[in-house]
């Protein structure tokens, strides 16, 4: 004890643990004290260290000289006694609870959601999948007639590594931003000036696909019903029941009243058991094509003696270029990385890469085989639907309901991204009255004009990991079912009046699919952080692709030189 220390001071010897750079107190060396001011050092003794030992000292040795308030009680009452030993562990106790400082997050790793994560490799690649799949892959058939077996065959395998890429890349962005994610939020962080424009192109998209889904469920239930009610007798096809279930209002109906219930699931994961189902549907018509193919049925109509067109290696540019369009759609899946990122167990990159190299792949050989059948069997004179080739019988008549059941299992995969875009694009209109009152009554014009860029970057780029308060919005019952209806009756009411969206659909896809599948994922991703890769190399590949196949798209589709998907 040094020669100046008064007995009521207490000297703290401590080291450093090197094994995670710590300083550890040891027994502090009480000095002896007088008998009438023992009670008083220790009544004080935890309030001391625990003021003590909260300092982010490092030294090996710290001579702490800390002054004790005397003690201003009415009536002194006895103490127990304290041993030596209970000392050391009340000091040890106290130690352990208030040395533990403030630490730094490491900003790159990913939050946790509020729920524990239930989904797996098995359902992220179901749901992936079947977003992936579509009545899309039946116009594979006719693009291979435009742009040759080997044509083709480029062009669909550059079509799934780019989708897989641009997977890739939103579902690392993701992970870095912080989760629960979403388009809104990852876009906030990286690119907050097209925030609400992204959000609304996606949703427009997903809301396009999922009422071409009703109209496509009308359509096919009609023709298949056309087959089994209709046998040629004007008084017997005239019977008023007939022509309710004949009618394409009447299928629109059932369909909504079908994917009602299945709508309403708040996690993407439980819809991996209809998803599955619409796998049923999708390898019974694959398998349809290749009996077609390989002359099992008759594939020509009963009208027609030869079917078969030419079958050619490669086609002329231009033809090839104005069939690209048809497949880059027929990969576009990117809109539900974000929820299978939020929601599967033991979260890393290389689980996350399991189900994408899976579901793209899956996807690949089986519109590849789809594409090879298809073509193989019509030739030149395929279709862009190729089931309009085929003639009309009980088995086609088949095919064509399972289309109906797969793509009517497939709305709520559409649903769910549009429905979390709306509620990011609603948070975001709810803020807007109160940030103009805000920034109105703090500022006058002078100082917002000069302030402006400075306060648009704070805001924006400086915040990046704001509470997305869109999927706040969605743990609201009532907002979550107000969402949902509104959804399903707009879809429903346009499906009902519109029996063919035509141009409008051809170019929400046409725009939509390229935006979310090629250039928001390569934009994302080069605002991602400072430095320059590998990654980010392919990034501005995958980008600059974006930005030359969506003025190609618009160009054939407004000239009518393609087929939409």
């Amino acid at each position: 004890m040094p020669q100046n220390a008064q007995p009521w001071q207490v000297i703290v010897e401590e080291r450093v643990d090197h094994s995670n750079n710590s300083v550890v107190p040891l027994t502090p060396l009480l000095p002896p004290t007088r008998p009438s001011e023992k009670k008083e050092s220790f009544t004080s003794l935890a309030t001391m260290y625990g003021s003590l030992f909260r300092r982010n000292d490092s030294a090996k040795f710290q001579d702490a000289s800390v002054p004790l308030a005397p003690q201003k009680s009415p009536e002194r009452t006895s103490l127990p006694k304290i041993s030596v030993e209970d000392e050391v562990k009340i000091t040890t106790k106290t130690t352990t609870t208030t040395t533990s400082a403030p630490f730094q997050v490491d900003e790159s790793s990913p939050t946790t959601t509020a729920k524990e994560p239930t989904g797996t490799i098995w359902s992220g690649f179901i749901n992936l999948t079947n977003t992936i799949v579509g009545a899309g892959m039946l116009g594979l058939p006719g693009a291979f007639a435009g742009t040759g077996i080997v044509g083709g065959s480029i062009l669909i395998l550059l079509g799934a590594l780019c989708s897989a890429h641009g997977l890739i890349l939103l579902s690392k962005a993701a992970q870095r931003i912080g989760l629960p994610t979403s388009f809104y939020s990852v876009a906030r962080a990286t690119v907050p000036q097209y925030t609400m424009l992204i959000d609304l192109a996606v949703a427009l998209k997903c809301f396009g696909v999922a009422t071409g889904y009703l109209i496509t469920v009308g359509d096919c239930m009609v023709a298949s019903m056309n087959h089994f009610l209709l046998n040629g007798n004007e008084e017997h096809d005239n019977q008023w029941w007939r022509q309710v279930v004949l009618s394409r209002q009447f299928w629109v109906v059932g369909a909504v009243c079908a994917v009602m219930p299945v709508s309403f699931f708040r996690k993407l994961d439980d819809l991996k058991k209809t998803s599955a189902l619409a796998l049923v549907f999708v390898f019974f018509l694959a398998i349809g094509i290749i009996f077609y193919a390989n002359d099992l049925p008759d594939d020509c109509p009963d009208d027609v003696e030869d079917c078969r067109g030419e079958i050619v290696a490669f086609a002329d540019f231009p033809t090839t270029l104005s069939k690209l369009p048809i497949f880059i759609f027929a990969f576009t899946c990117h809109q539900n990385i974000f929820p299978i990122v939020n929601e599967l167990q033991n979260r890393t990159q290389e689980r996350l890469n399991w189900i994408i190299f899976l579901s793209i792949g899956f996807a690949l050989i089986l519109f590849y085989v789809v594409a090879i059948e298809g073509y193989h069997t019509f030739g030149s004179n395929v279709k862009g639907d190729i089931l309009v080739n085929y003639p009309t019988n009980g088995y086609v008549t088949s095919l064509r309901m399972s289309i109906a059941f797969m793509l009517a299992l497939h709305f709520p995969l559409q649903l769910d991204p549009s429905r979390r875009c709306i509620s990011s694009l609603i948070a975001v209109l709810r803020r807007w009255p109160q940030k103009i009152a805000e920034t109105c009554s703090r500022k006058t014009i002078p100082d917002l004009e000069n302030n402006m860029s400075v306060d648009s970057s704070d805001s924006e780029t400086k915040k990046p990991l704001e509470k997305d308060e869109g999927q706040a919005l969605l743990q609201d019952d009532n907002f979550f079912r107000i969402v949902t209806v509104s959804f399903l009756l707009l879809s429903f009411s346009v499906a009902m009046v519109v029996d063919d969206l035509g141009i409008v659909l051809a170019a929400v896809g046409s725009t939509g699919s390229t935006l979310v599948t090629y250039i928001l994922p390569g934009l994302i991703y080069l605002n991602l952080g400072s430095g320059w890769d590998r990654s980010k190399l392919f990034a501005c590949v995958q980008l600059l692709l974006g930005c030359l196949i969506m003025p190609i798209a618009l160009y054939y589709l407004l000239t009518g030189k393609s087929t939409g998907h």
